[in-house]
């Protein structure tokens, strides 16, 4: 590519953890990053202080870039957020956040240069379509197994944020309708009630968190690495119940090809580790379920925690 090529520009994308803030540099054609980066940070530290350890982080990657000035920054972070004007609307694990602006923060702290903020499951599933399990796919959604079950979904090889800009939060689609059925009354699964409020959520049903309560229910190891282990291993109560958690995951994955007409999935989080075992419950549930749409491909997510500032970067780069 020649110079100025826009396809060969650095793109920089910065992803907020629980107490960490992840980064690092990458071109907008892709391929290997350039530099990456990480800074700790206290989540209960003044909004001020995160921003300007933010904009720290941004410049040493810069630095380490040695590519010259990178315009805009792409930042990735858990929350609601009002996209017009970067205001943090809720989040749960950056309360000091809530109620400023996250790109008005970070833009101030770097000297005005512009900055583009989204959710973090969203900015995952961007870069997982770009660069990760969906290369070469225009469409993908990407579910992540951990405390809970988050969530994006890349149409057309654009983010879909949906018009309130919160669509995507695809743990809290209901599997099982009050009352459930018999394999989910006590003592095999005693209690489907959701934090959101609602009954039979995926979340409920497929998280890690769920995943450990319904081991405990049928009378089994809740350690996960364990239970897998031994699912992989032996035709026993272990297999039936990842089979049942992966039926789940079945019908879950089933009802976003029916609304998106979307057919490749990556799994990611702690518990996507185990698709493996979980998978011959994911493609039988959602056999039961296909109507006239291309078979699915259900596969485990790439690029681990840095999906989230290489999806960041990339979208910084899609701004007008």
């Amino acid at each position: 590519m020649g110079e100025g090529d826009p396809m060969d520009q650095p793109l920089m994308g910065l992803d907020f953890g629980g107490t960490t803030i992840k980064g690092g540099v990458i071109r907008a054609s892709g391929g290997p990053p350039v530099c990456m980066d990480s800074a700790p940070f206290d989540e209960a530290a003044p909004a001020h202080e995160i921003y300007r350890r933010a904009a720290e982080l941004a410049r040493r990657l810069e630095d380490k870039a040695g590519l010259g000035p990178i315009q805009g920054l792409g930042v990735g972070c858990a929350g609601l957020f009002n996209r017009a004007t970067g205001e943090v609307l809720a989040s749960a694990n950056m309360k000091n956040l809530v109620g400023t602006s996250l790109s008005e923060g970070v833009s101030k702290a770097l000297g005005g240069r512009p900055v583009v903020i989204e959710n973090d499951a969203n900015v995952a599933a961007y870069g997982e379509q770009w660069l990760g399990a969906g290369l070469h796919e225009r469409d993908l959604v990407l579910l992540t197994l951990g405390t809970g079950v988050g969530g994006g979904i890349v149409l057309d090889d654009h983010l879909f944020i949906g018009p309130g800009g919160s669509a995507g939060e695809v743990g809290h689609m209901v599997i099982v309708q009050r009352p459930g059925g018999s394999e989910y009354d006590a003592p095999y699964f005693p209690e489907l009630q959701c934090s959101c409020g609602s009954y039979g959520c995926l979340e409920r049903l497929v998280s890690a968190t769920a995943a450990m309560r319904r081991a405990k229910a049928a009378g089994v190891t809740p350690n996960l690495p364990e239970l897998c282990r031994l699912g992989r291993e032996q035709d026993g109560k272990e297999r039936a119940l990842l089979h049942q958690i992966g039926r789940d995951l079945g019908a879950g994955l089933a009802t976003l090809v029916t609304l998106f007409d979307v057919n490749v999935f990556a799994i990611g989080g702690g518990f996507g580790a185990a698709l493996d075992v979980l998978k011959p419950g994911v493609m039988e549930a959602m056999a039961e379920r296909r109507y006239g749409t291309l078979e699915p491909t259900v596969v485990e997510a790439t690029l681990g925690s840095d999906a989230g500032w290489i999806g960041a970067a990339r979208l910084s780069g899609r701004q007008p």
